[in-house]
Parts: C-alpha cells; structure tokens; sequence
C-alpha cells in the first residue's frame, strides 16, 4: 500500500510584512497631507505593489536558462514549474492593479461633505458583548455555508475569536456593523468563493492543521477586517490570540493565493 510522501514545509518570509503595512501607512498619510484623493493613494501603493511582483517575475524568468543540461525529463520539468510559477506571478501583479482600480473607483463615488474640521479618530472598545458576536457569527455563518456547504465547524472557537476580531471595530460602527459585514460578503462572494475553493474543506491545498481559520465562519469577519483596518485587527489579534501565524498564513491566502 502506498502512501503520499508528506509535504514539504516551504520557508515563511515574515520579516517584511509588518514593516510593509507600516510603510504604506506611513506613506497614505504623506500623500493624504500633500492633497492627494483616497482613490489615488489607493492607485499609487497599489502600483508600487504590482511593480515589486514584476520585479519578481523577471527574476523568475531568468531562471530558464539555469535549466539541467539536456531534454531529460528533469530539464523540462525545470522549464515548467518556471513557466508556471511566472504565470501566477503575472496574475498576481494583475489582480492587484485590477482590485485597487475597483476600490479606487468605488472610492470616486463616494459622496463627500465640506469639512472645516478632521473627522474625529474611531473609539477602540474594551469588549465586545456577546449578543453582538452571536448576531455577526449568524451573518458570517450563513455567508460561509452558503460557500461551502461545511457545517462542521467549532462554534465555540468562533465565538472566542469574534470576541477579540471584533474589538478592531470602532464603537461608532458596532451597530451597523453587520450591514457593514453583509455588503463586504455580496460585493467580494467571488473572492471569497476562490478563497475557500482552495483552502477550506475540501479545498485542493485545504489543511485546517496550518490555518484552521479557512474552516471556520468567522474568517469571513477577519477577512473583512484584513481588507479595512489590517493594522488595528493584527494589534488586537497578537495582543490577545495565541496564534500569531494562523493570521499571517490566512493573510498570505486572502492576499496572495487567489
């Protein structure tokens, strides 16, 4: 009886991502205080992103011509996986142009008020109740079976995971956060649907042991966070989750394994 070799452990590069999210910050707020519009600053650091893939990507090709000597099936195999891997590059350079393009224009049609004065800064909230975790785990609950079909979930993990992901939302949107939540499902469902096709139950690379996130309800909650406040829901999650590489791999799914 054979049996399937077990997968190698490839190396994590988790050196860059904080310093990254802190330099795009740092650089939205420099191009915010020089008159620059949300949906340009969205455009800009969404170039620069697909400009470093590219970068990548001609690295990548260059690596044809290190190629075993010869037309054994080593040889062609090289040539493959390098054909292969500069391909995903290319669709990932450009599904980033494409989603800031439709963030930047979704952003353009926002209406906007005249203000003499800043917009007050959100207010953290020290704890979240449990009446409000169970309404947004029934929201994202019924978002996720509808995608997967998987019932088999922990629901009280969720609930212990909501109690702090939800601690990233402001107190002046807690109670409209479930339609908040319910507008990010309905206009992200394709990606979300791309995301659990691959790595949730059933998914072809599916390995709850890795990231246990990708079989339950409420990363479709961390997902919606990852792509509003990345920074205020990784504080909250260090802080207060024993599990610090279970969101950098979930975040590494949901930003660059589609």
């Amino acid at each position: 009886m054979s049996h399937r070799p077990e997968r190698r452990q490839l190396p994590l590069i988790a050196v860059y991502g904080e310093t990254a999210a802190n330099a795009e910050q740092r650089v939205a707020e420099l191009l915010d205080a020089a008159g620059a519009s949300p949906a340009e600053v969205h455009t800009l650091i969404a170039a620069i992103q697909a400009g470093a893939v590219e970068g990548a990507h001609g690295e990548v090709i260059e690596m044809d011509t290190q190629a075993p000597s010869g037309s054994d099936p080593v040889h062609e195999g090289w040539l493959r996986a390098v054909e292969a891997i500069a391909g995903r590059l290319t669709h990932i350079a450009d599904r980033t142009v494409r989603q800031a393009q439709a963030k930047a224009a979704a952003l353009e049609t926002q209406p906007t008020a005249p203000s003499l004065t800043p917009p007050p800064l959100p207010t953290p909230v020290d704890s979240v109740g449990e009446e409000q975790v169970h309404h947004v785990l029934e929201a994202a609950e019924r978002a996720f079976v509808s995608l997967t079909s998987y019932t088999g979930f922990d629901r009280a993990l969720s609930e212990e995971i909501l109690m702090v992901v939800l601690k990233s939302v402001s107190a002046e949107q807690q109670e409209g956060y479930i339609r908040q939540l319910e507008a990010f499902i309905e206009a992200n469902r394709e990606r979300l649907g791309q995301l659990y096709g691959k790595y949730g139950p059933g998914g072809k690379f599916a390995d709850e042991s890795r990231c246990y996130l990708t079989h339950q309800p409420e990363s479709i909650v961390v997902c919606e966070r990852l792509d509003t406040v990345p920074m205020w829901l990784e504080a909250v999650w260090n802080r207060e989750l024993d599990a610090e590489l279970t969101l950098e791999r979930f975040t590494k799914y949901w930003r660059f394994g589609l």
